[in-house]
């Protein structure tokens, strides 16, 4: 199990950090987009915020989280397999399994390296980024090959616009702008299918697109 969560706020981002940490304390990471840029800290276990200085930035105009719990007993935490994970212009974070990100590396992502499933993403992002400039339609695109449960929150790192998504796993927002894996009250369930989109003068989160989606109706 994972959780994604974001936030205008620093104190609603603990908030919402503490409340999905028990989804997962084996590795957790933070997003923090200030001066149209985003600084990424991911480590082991879980991030102690009276002793975290959000990069030395105070003028932080957005922050994001993911947690993680193990995928296996075996498995050890490495920068590379951890959210979120990073390409030229996406960064990504994902909660869920996809089913066929084997059958994706076969046929669109023939070189990528990462066992992450979730790499298969970004790696998707990225290849339909060259032929295609139109940030809604890139992941359109990329999200109707996905098959498996997917919540995601995805980057233009560009631009730092903010988009969210979710086909099977659970994923809510509210109308300033938070979104959580958890649900809480004030928040809705984000409809499956839909592709959101932050819009940072209103705060709210707003429809711009849809997807088609093979939903096996599990939350993961």
């Amino acid at each position: 199990m994972c959780a994604i969560f974001g936030s205008f706020d620093k104190t609603m981002f603990e908030i919402l950090h503490e409340a999905n940490k028990q989804r997962g304390n084996f590795a957790s990471s933070v997003v923090c987009l200030a001066d149209e840029d985003q600084f990424v800290t991911k480590q082991e276990g879980d991030i102690n915020f009276d002793k975290f200085n959000y990069g030395g930035k105070s003028n932080i105009e957005y922050f994001l989280g993911h947690v993680q719990a193990p995928t296996s007993a075996k498995r050890k935490w490495a920068y590379n397999t951890s959210h979120p994970f990073e390409s030229m212009e996406w960064l990504v974070s994902h909660n869920g399994v996809l089913t066929n990100d084997k059958k994706l590396r076969r046929k669109e992502a023939k070189f990528l390296e990462n066992p992450v499933d979730t790499a298969v993403i970004v790696e998707l992002l990225e290849k339909y980024t060259r032929s295609n400039k139109d940030p809604v339609k890139i992941i359109q695109q990329a999200l109707q090959l996905l098959e498996g449960t997917y919540a995601l929150s995805m980057l233009h790192c560009f631009t730092n616009e903010i988009y969210i998504a979710r086909s099977g796993s659970l994923l809510h927002y509210n109308n300033k702008g938070n979104y959580s894996t958890m649900p809480g009250t004030g928040y809705k369930e984000l409809p499956e299918g839909v592709i959101m989109k932050l819009n940072k003068k209103t705060k709210r989160w707003n429809k711009v697109e849809t997807f088609q989606h093979n939903s096996p109706f599990a939350f993961v």
